[in-house]
């Protein structure tokens, strides 16, 4: 997937999610309640971010919790993202 086709507020969601998924492991799947503040983006943010993400195959969502994860497509792209301070 290329760099550019990955916006601000979704590499910001994906580098929170690999966050988590550094200090759970794999199974991490953190509800969406919270993850604003966790990327310093707005609610309708996170929305819109889970939404590409999802379209894109990178995050699963449960809407039950609500709660996302990486999918396996999705930890390889964030791992070759630059580093948040860097983007």
């Amino acid at each position: 997937m290329s760099d550019r086709s990955i916006s601000g507020n979704e590499r910001k969601l994906l580098h929170c999610l690999l966050r988590f998924y550094r200090e759970v492991g794999p199974g991490a799947t953190p509800a969406l309640k919270g993850l604003d503040e966790e990327t310093g983006l707005e609610r309708w943010e996170i929305s819109e971010a889970v939404a590409a993400l999802r379209a894109k195959g990178l995050i699963e969502y449960w809407e039950l919790q609500p709660a996302v994860r990486l999918t396996p497509e999705g930890l390889q792209t964030v791992l070759c993202l630059p580093e948040e301070g860097g983007a």
